[in-house]
């Protein structure tokens, strides 16, 4: 059996993590490089419809890094900042469709990078994605700490391991970093070679030390309680 199916994503206890960092923000906002807005109830929200998401995609098989799945990565983005709100969308429909054109001409590099590195263990992937998606030119007008994070899970889970979900005690070990991250263009010869891979191992090691098995579950629990009920 592959590892993507053993495991789901445990949403409920993603959540409570995401209400302690909300409810904790301005603890951790004092140590952060650079200040960032509080995390709000609707952002809770849209990432645990996007959690939601990533764990549909996981059960289905579904490789999103495929040339027929990478419409998949868009949709995370949409979410993240409209939720599952038809809408929502309509409203920010031209915002969206700015963001698609974006996404068509980031999308392919990192696609090649993913293949490229198809090889390398889960955390050096995810943290790779995340590096070539949050720095310049991003892979999206807004939301890409939120999406990386998202598509980060994915490949993390797809493998069997946890997601990354923000705690008390890993968001400045995240935040301070993607803030760095996004100051660096991968287009920067000096940034490409030097800054982007130092943060890329900056948050493949952060990944391999935070990941944390509460917020999986494994599927054989599931099918025993089915097959008590």
């Amino acid at each position: 059996m592959s590892s993507h199916k053993q495991y789901r994503l445990d949403l409920d206890r993603i959540e409570a993590s995401l209400r302690e960092v909300q409810a904790d923000f301005d603890r951790i906002s004092e140590k952060l490089l650079m200040r960032r807005e509080p995390i709000t109830d609707q952002i809770i929200a849209n990432l645990l419809e996007g959690y939601a998401y990533v764990d549909q995609l996981l059960e289905d098989g579904i490789e999103v890094f495929s040339p027929s799945g990478l419409d998949h990565i868009l949709e995370l983005n949409h979410i993240v900042l409209c939720g599952v709100n038809d809408s929502l969308r309509l409203e920010y429909g031209s915002h969206l469709l700015e963001t698609r054109r974006r996404f068509a001409d980031g999308i392919g590099a990192i696609a090649d990078y993913y293949e490229a590195k198809r090889h390398k263990a889960a955390p050096r992937r995810a943290a790779g994605v995340y590096v070539l998606s949050v720095s310049q030119p991003q892979l999206f007008l807004e939301g890409n700490h939120r999406t990386g994070a998202l598509v980060a899970s994915y490949i993390l889970v797809q493998e069997g391991l946890p997601p990354f979900v923000l705690t008390p005690k890993n968001a400045v070990a995240y935040f301070n970093p993607s803030t760095l991250i996004k100051w660096r263009d991968k287009q920067k010869f000096l940034d490409r070679q030097y800054y982007l891979k130092k943060y890329r191992r900056v948050l493949q090691d952060f990944f391999e030390e935070t990941l944390d098995k509460r917020f999986r579950r494994s599927l054989r629990l599931d099918k025993d309680v089915t097959a008590k009920d």
